[in-house]
């Protein structure tokens, strides 16, 4: 009788306990920076601020000449010089060095912002796009698997549901 009680409460347990894990909350997690990587925005954002960074270098590369060419003239004629001239050629190579420098941390700057700016508009429009899948497909939180998930199942990752809405999105824009 014992056994028979026990063998009972044993599978009302069991039923129970697969009851209560069929009504467990629906988590997800998203990778943002493979989502980043791979939209067609992100790639596009990538793509114009690799221009931006490279009209920048331009810049910056005819400054560098600049000043390259004018410290060879002072190193090969500054004997021939008067001392006045080459104290006035000294002190334009120093200006150009502190020019190119100062131009140099405000064209990173720029570029970070740049960068920045992109990173804030395509994390809002993923925000909505994951708040929309969160909502179809009956989650109960989405995380983001970069900000302290150390383990997910590949069942839990919305991440190519989050690209493909984006890319969808994308070409509507």
């Amino acid at each position: 009788m014992k056994k028979v009680l026990a063998t009972v409460i044993f599978a009302a347990l069991l039923v129970s306990g697969v009851a209560h894990a069929s009504s467990q909350p629906n988590i997800g997690t998203v990778d943002l920076q493979r989502a980043v990587s791979e939209s067609k925005e992100g790639a596009s954002d990538r793509a114009s601020l690799l221009k931006k960074t490279e009209v920048m270098n331009a810049e910056l590369r005819v400054l560098l000449a600049e000043a390259e060419k004018l410290k060879s003239e002072l190193e090969k004629g500054s004997e021939k010089l008067p001392a006045d001239e080459r104290a006035e050629k000294t002190r334009l190579l120093q200006k150009k060095g502190r020019d190119l420098q100062n131009r140099q941390r405000e064209a990173q700057e720029e570029l970070k912002q740049i960068e920045s700016g992109y990173l804030k508009k395509l994390l809002a429009k993923f925000g909505a796009i994951l708040a929309k899948i969160g909502e179809d497909d009956n989650f109960a939180v989405i995380l983001d698997r970069n900000a302290g998930v150390f383990y997910a199942n590949a069942k839990t990752d919305v991440t190519p549901k989050l690209v493909k809405r984006a890319n969808e999105e994308y070409g509507k824009n």
